[in-house]
């Protein structure tokens, strides 16, 4: 039966070596994830070196995904959905506005010279949106959960949707602004609670159903809006193996 290790909800088959001196990671063509280790490496080194490769493993899952075409790209056309918070925006294409996007509450307008980098130029929109609006949904919940973060970043983290770092900073997917803002809250405070408890343990479970009775059912909903979102990325870096 093959070693697995399970690291932030992903599983990693371990396969070991005598011959192996360092620690190595693959994205196998299906989405497979292995870990390549050393005869007498132990799962909590194990453990540690995948938590530190775990925003490279989701940046190769996106990839993967997105070549499959099981997640929505962006056509470029006026009248393509847009989703903010939960609802749909239509696109307009106009020929003059003085930045390349802009939303008046009912369309995303979108400068017709600035066509052809529009999916970055929704990236930074939603990015620059979602600091501050983000910022505010994190600082309503911190006193709810009892923690405070050092600082919000909003950033583009692949499949992953929030990420705790080091000394108390949490960083969330831009992507999450699409989302309703009941699943944004979930994310939010699933974040804020491993400011307390860093791993997915039975404390973890039991401070996150403190606060938010109906986590499971969120966290469900939110896997089934994965593949309706935005997930757009740049180039096609081939790369899918990582030594260390």
């Amino acid at each position: 039966m093959s070693e697995m290790i399970v690291v932030d909800d992903l599983k990693f088959e371990v396969r070991r070596s005598l011959r192996r001196k360092t620690l190595g990671l693959t994205v196998d063509r299906g989405g497979e994830l292995v870990v390549h280790s050393p005869e007498t490496a132990s799962k909590t080194e194990l453990h540690k070196w995948v938590n530190r490769k775990l925003l490279w493993v989701h940046e190769k899952l996106l990839r993967k995904e997105l070549h499959s075409h099981r997640v929505h790209r962006l056509e470029i056309v006026s009248g393509e959905c847009i989703a903010y918070l939960g609802r749909n925006y239509r696109l307009k294409i106009v020929k003059n506005q003085s930045t390349p996007i802009q939303f008046d509450g009912q369309w995303f307008l979108l400068r017709e010279n600035d066509r052809l980098d529009a999916q970055r130029h929704f990236q930074t929109w939603y990015q620059n949106t979602g600091a501050e609006w983000l910022n505010e949904r994190v600082r309503f919940w911190e006193s709810k959960v009892g923690m405070t973060a050092s600082k919000i970043i909003v950033c583009d983290l692949g499949f992953r949707w929030g990420s705790c770092g080091k000394y108390g900073a949490l960083y969330f997917n831009w992507r999450l602004l699409q989302l309703p803002v009941f699943l944004v809250d979930y994310v939010v405070i699933h974040e804020l609670v491993h400011l307390h408890e860093r791993n997915h343990t039975p404390t973890f479970w039991r401070i996150l159903g403190r606060v938010l009775p109906e986590w499971k059912e969120r966290k469900e909903e939110l896997s089934y809006k994965k593949a309706q979102m935005l997930w757009c990325t740049y180039g096609d870096d081939a790369n899918t193996r990582i030594e260390e």
